[in-house]
């Protein structure tokens, strides 16, 4: 018997099956993080070929034909697998698409027969547990399967369009039929006696290649008519080939992902396959590993908005299901290794960056740590009181103790308890408050909306480096919700790119006049979205476009400004400095930069200074357009990972900077006017942010420092540059305060201790003391049991104080009385069980706290005869 293809071998044969067989160009998988900024996460393999399929680029190859393996992730939005893994045997939020394509090249004839040759030759498949399904008019694929393949009529089956038809992803746009290759996993998995793959999606039946066939162009009425150039677009999941190849019936059990799953299970000694709810936290920990793993590695790093909020769920969510296993935090950094050792072959910069990846997974559980149990004890309250958690409390799980909302949905649903999305989605628009500044990043399916315009109308002429006002006409007007996107021939509105956020201003025809909110743009296509102002806009109107142009000024004084904060890093920090991010609006400039440690005050200040001197001598900006190649020979500055086109723009400061850019910018360093670092802080491991002001801000920033420091100084009574002196001086008498009054409060407590010696009561072996005392909190707590103790000597020691809404136990019990069977954590577990606490400890000394007083007394009095009856 033959050894199964590794995961490995798979992914090799089918590159080298479609590169050197049928003459296609291998292209390595982009990145999770795609170049369309419209899109979250690159979820197909055809994404990195989309300007292809489109027209909108020609493709570099001849003859037009592709092979990859795509890293892919679905775990935002509504491609997203997230609920369904570690539930099912094969889902999961990142995996390798196996895909061949072809632009107008070879079609159904060619790749119809080249797909059963590989499954049945290659991978060796049995195609008598092969299936096939088409769509229900596809005659031409139906007559290639069963006439030119061969498969027998019965095994082909015609499905209708929701399962065997692509597109279009907008109301209009380029779509076809599908065929797709089914395995049948065997009888024994049949979910009923009349389980078929005409009607069954259960897990018997697995679809192991997807063959799109684009050939047909939806209109706005619903109509079809063919495509000049058709096109194929395959998918192969490379985790479900390897199940069915390898024998498995969970993509879990490959070699691909069981390394992983067995790391997780012998560091949480928990067994696989022994328990049902402990093998799908091993799953959820095992897929979501290898996923936030690939995703820092392309750069995503933990944070509230897009990606990063994707990859903090993500990893959050592990984290939980580790507690679940009794996994303490931090662990799921020490996973990574085994992960880069199955994966660096295909992926060697995964073994580059290891320790990147490790730090950020660190940090990030760190971080969750802190908040994590606190966030549970509310959570588990809400649950126990309610049957749905309401939005301002799953916001509060949010906001205060990092729960993202998806885990709170997970939980919840564990215990039979809904969750108000609704709620929630409002008060995190409270929270934002940007309701008018509309969302505008996109999805794919209006990205291709917007891309159909521009097939139409041809691009945007962007006037905006030379005019503040342009004449223009209206090609294209699209509803976005309460908006209106409006798509001109030429504008002077730049379009949020780069780091730079866009325009605003107004639109104005002879009949209406329309607020822009904002503009960006979807390849170059430039889209304003606007409020309208009166009137309606209608395609072909000719019209006025202006900018707002104080608040242009003040973007170009940011963004030239992160030029000079980039040059002025490099100057003080050193040639390793570089651009890792950017955010430029009126208001300031963010700028991320590669470094291992915070700056030094000094470093900050230096940094400042020689920005500042920059702008006093009033350097001029000069912009060349150049070919990318010369330009990167000159010596300009490029941000890495950017896709620039093979002209572009180096904009220069004299001597200080010269940066590939496409913003906008002030003349000279002069219309800066005054810079201001506020702040200087981590983003993740390796990386840092400086957030400067400039310009009117920065006069601002300074003005209103200067107001606080003025009110501060009048309530001392004391020169402004004695401030700091009296704010110490303040510190120490104030710690000094509190030491007096926590040494007075000690005092009283052991007096008050020192007079309960006369009330504890005898008993075989010893004394006994168990009371409710006054309200102390647990240090005073304890420091009375230890003064009773020292005083009574051989005794059990059973305090309970309620201080406010908090009771704090303390149980102190000698040898003696151990050894008689009286354990000081069984009797703290007892009342912090009756009064909906927790506690806990050894035999001879325990503490804890609960909530509910109302059961207090009765279970004292419980206690007490208990301990009576065991001596």
């Amino acid at each position: 018997m033959t050894t199964p293809l590794t995961g490995n071998e798979i992914r090799k044969a089918f590159i080298e099956f479609f590169r050197d067989k049928h003459q296609s160009t291998e292209v390595p998988s982009s990145s999770l993080v795609p170049d369309n900024p419209t899109v979250l996460l690159t979820t197909a393999g055809m994404l990195q070929f989309l300007p292809y399929y489109l027209g909108l680029e020609q493709p570099p190859f001849n003859p037009a034909r592709a092979v990859s393996c795509q890293k892919c992730a679905r775990a935002g939005g509504k491609d997203s697998d997230i609920e369904n893994v570690g539930r099912t045997p094969r889902h999961h939020t990142f995996f390798e698409m196996l895909g061949n394509f072809a632009f107008g090249d070879y079609y159904k004839k060619d790749v119809i027969p080249w797909s059963w040759d590989f499954v049945t030759n290659y991978l060796k498949l049995d195609p008598k547990r092969l299936w096939i399904t088409i769509y229900e008019t596809d005659e031409e694929a139906y007559e290639i399967w069963t006439k030119d393949v061969g498969i027998p009529p019965e095994r082909v089956i015609r499905k209708g369009k929701k399962d065997n038809f692509w597109g279009p992803p907008g109301a209009t746009g380029s779509c076809g039929p599908c065929s797709e290759i089914h395995y049948d996993l065997g009888e024994h998995l049949k979910c009923s006696d009349d389980c078929s793959i005409a009607t069954c999606e259960c897990d018997r039946w697995v679809e192991i290649w997807n063959l799109v066939f684009t050939e047909l162009f939806q209109d706005e009425e619903g109509n079809f008519s063919p495509l000049k150039k058709k096109n194929v677009d395959t998918g192969m999941g490379l985790e479900r080939i390897a199940m069915v190849v390898q024998g498995k019936e969970s993509t879990f059990e490959t070699d691909l992902l069981y390394p992983i799953l067995q790391k997780v299970s012998e560091m949480a000694k928990v067994p696989y396959k022994q328990d049902k709810k402990t093998d799908i936290s091993l799953r959820i920990i095992t897929d979501h590993a290898r996923c936030v793993s690939f995703m820092i590695n392309d750069g995503v790093i933990p944070g509230n908005e897009g990606r990063s909020y994707v990859l903090r769920m993500i990893l959050r969510r592990a984290l939980r299901h580790g507690k679940l296993l009794g996994l303490e935090l931090p662990f799921l950094s020490e996973i990574v290794d085994t992960i880069i050792g199955l994966y660096k072959g295909q992926y060697p910069d995964l073994e580059k960056n290891a320790e990147k990846i490790k730090t950020v997974i660190k940090t990030e559980e760190e971080r969750f740590k802190i908040t994590l149990d606190r966030g549970y004890k509310l959570l588990e309250d809400l649950m126990q009181n309610s049957k749905q958690i309401n939005g301002e409390n799953a916001f509060k799980l949010y906001d205060t103790f990092g729960f993202p909302l998806e885990l709170t949905i997970e939980i919840a649903a564990e215990k039979g308890v809904t969750v108000d999305t609704e709620g929630f989605n409002e008060e995190m628009k409270k929270q934002k408050e940007k309701a008018k500044s509309a969302a505008h990043k996109i999805s794919l399916t209006d990205d291709l909306v917007y891309v159909e315009v521009e097939n139409k109308y041809g691009s945007t002429e962007f006037t905006g480096y030379t005019e503040t006002k342009t004449d223009a006409k209206i090609i294209a007007t699209i509803e976005a919700g309460d908006f209106i996107d409006i798509m001109l021939d030429k504008t002077p509105f730049y379009a949020e790119c780069g780091g730079q956020v866009g325009d605003t201003g107004i639109i104005e025809g002879k009949n209406f006049k329309a607020e822009v909110l904002n503009t960006f743009k979807v390849n170059k296509l430039f889209v304003h979205r606007v409020q309208m102002v009166n009137g309606e806009a209608k395609e072909g109107d000719f019209v006025t476009a202006k900018i707002d142009e104080n608040r242009r000024k003040e973007i170009a004084i940011h963004h030239s400004n992160a030029h000079l904060v980039q040059a002025a890093l490099r100057k003080v920090l050193g040639d390793d400095v570089h651009q890792a991010g950017s955010y430029v609006d009126e208001e300031r400039t963010r700028f991320d930069f590669t470094f291992p440690r915070a700056m030094t005050k000094e470093e900050v200040q230096e940094v400042e200074t020689i920005i500042n001197k920059w702008i006093a001598q009033n350097i001029k900006q000069n912009t060349e357009v150049m070919n990318i190649e010369m330009a990167k020979k000159s010596g300009a500055m490029a941000l890495f990972g950017e896709k620039y086109d093979d002209n572009v723009r180096v904009v220069k400061f004299g001597n200080v900077s010269a940066e590939l850019c496409g913003g906008t910018h002030c003349s000279s360093t002069g219309d800066i006017r005054l810079a201001k670092i506020v702040s200087e802080t981590a983003v993740a491991a390796g990386t840092r942010r400086i957030e400067a002001v400039c310009g009117d801000s920065a006069f601002k920033f300074l003005s209103e420092k200067a107001e606080i420091v003025d009110k501060i100084a009048h309530a001392f009574k004391v020169p402004y540059n004695e401030i700091g002196e009296r704010i110490l001086k303040m510190g120490v008498e104030n710690k000094n305060l509190q030491t007096e009054i926590e040494n007075l409060k000690a005092e009283q407590a052991k007096s008050k201790f020192q007079s309960f010696i006369s009330k504890a009561q005898d008993i075989n072996g010893g004394k006994l003391f168990i009371s409710q005392v006054e309200a102390f909190p647990a240090n005073l707590v304890k420091l009375g049991s230890e003064i009773l103790s020292s005083k009574l000597g051989n005794s059990v020691i059973v305090l309970a104080s309620v201080d406010g809404d908090k009771i704090n136990f303390v149980v102190k019990v000698d040898n003696n009385f151990v050894e008689k069977g009286i354990n000081a954590g069984a009797i703290v577990n007892k009342l912090a069980a009756a009064t909906g606490g927790k506690g806990g400890g050894r035999p001879q000394y325990a503490q804890g706290a609960g909530k509910d007083v109302s059961n207090l007394n009765s279970v004292l009095a419980e206690i007490e005869k208990e301990i009576k009856l065991s001596v």
